[in-house]
């Protein structure tokens, strides 16, 4: 029997607590299961569809979906998807994700796409979206720390008509053709060249860094972030806001990220004047970042923007996961791609995923396996 998913209220939130540390215990990572005020906030929020179910006969919590939408970048996101053990295997988790995607593909402003990050531990919960009508697209390595840092994947579900807009794509480093190969594997036509990218530096070559301060004051770091990144094409990152800046002292540059220290997740937003400003400098900033509380950092690029990939391909950067169709330019949509570096070891063990993944997955693995084990020099 199909569950009863309507709006949840601010009289839910008892329940929806009890729901998460029954199916998750101390382990679950986001504030949405966790925290009463965040919580609340979402609940209350415009921007936000935050889908419940009960059980009829005990009234009990036993079914829970957020989505997001934000309508000036026109995506949505799915998250914090939790079903009791008792009423597994009824369809209800496929019924949340289909009727919350749904009800964010539609309307009077409706998302242009959808996405939703899917744990490993098992294949279930990506074959749950999958079959709800999203699409493979990648993986995060090393993501996010529950019990341990644990490989997530990216799916996107697109409203009908979107991805016929895709703007072209010239042409991309060598570093990115698995990832480009994996796309047209799953049924996103690309006509794209691939040429070979800039080599990196020599190691020893690298000038010294700057002297680089970190500003740790996120209300601060906000307001700055608006004032000299005032292109929104510049500031796309959909659903993070900097809180974070590392600032050279000398005025060079100032790089913006969202940092959580509690799991480690790190995204670089913006830099002013831009990304080459950073330079050679951009291998130390990673290592600060790693010093701050970083294991796990990614940055989202237009997946035209050939220059600032060969740039982050020669500083440890890998393609961990492309967006088709991400962002709307006029009447057409702009691919993206997420590069991402780990800074903690591949953990692969017990990895569970489904075929849909596997051209994305075999391709990072081959680029990390050049990038770190490749023996070649080593031995005179």
């Amino acid at each position: 029997m199909a569950l009863d998913f309507r709006a949840a209220s601010l009289d839910d939130i008892d329940g929806l607590l009890r729901l998460y540390q029954q199916v998750y215990g101390r382990d679950y990572a986001l504030p949405l299961g966790t925290d009463p005020e965040v919580m609340a906030r979402e609940i209350s929020s415009p921007h936000t569809t935050w889908l419940a179910a009960r059980d009829p006969g005990t009234g009990r919590m036993v079914g829970s979906i957020v989505g997001n939408h934000d309508p000036s970048d026109g995506l949505g996101k799915l998250q914090g998807l939790v079903v009791h053990p008792d009423v597994r295997g009824s369809g209800a988790a496929r019924q949340a994700v289909r009727q919350l995607s749904d009800s964010l593909l539609s309307g009077d402003r409706p998302a242009d796409s959808v996405y939703a990050t899917a744990r490993t531990n098992s294949t279930a919960p990506q074959r749950i979206c999958l079959r709800s009508g999203f699409q493979a697209l990648g993986i995060f390595p090393n993501l996010r720390k529950a019990a341990r840092h644990e490989t997530m994947v990216l799916l996107a579900r697109h409203r009908e008509g979107v991805l016929e807009r895709r703007l072209p794509v010239p042409r991309v480093p060598a570093g990115l053709a698995g990832l480009v190969r994996a796309l047209r594997s799953a049924g996103f036509e690309t006509d794209t060249e691939i040429t070979p990218e800039t080599p990196p530096r020599v190691p020893g070559s690298r000038p010294a860094a700057r002297e680089v301060e970190l500003v740790d004051a996120p209300e601060f770091v906000l307001r700055r972030f608006a004032e000299v990144v005032p292109d929104p094409g510049r500031r796309f990152y959909p659903f993070h806001s900097p809180n974070v800046m590392l600032a050279a002292t000398d005025g060079a540059y100032e790089l913006y990220a969202q940092l959580s220290r509690a799991d480690g997740y790190c995204t670089l937003i913006g830099t002013a004047p831009g990304m080459d400003a950073l330079g050679d400098d951009l291998e130390p900033l990673i290592e600060r970042l790693g010093g701050y509380g970083a294991s796990y950092i990614e940055t989202l690029v237009p997946l035209d923007c050939y220059d600032e990939l060969c740039q982050l391909l020669a500083h440890g950067f890998l393609p961990a996961a492309a967006y088709p169709a991400m962002r709307r330019v006029g009447e057409r949509f702009r691919d993206y791609v997420v590069m991402a570096r780990t800074l903690q070891p591949l953990d692969f063990r017990d990895l569970a995923l489904d075929v849909a993944f596997q051209p994305f997955t075999e391709q990072y693995i081959e680029l990390w396996k050049q990038q770190y084990l490749n023996t070649r020099g080593v031995f005179q």
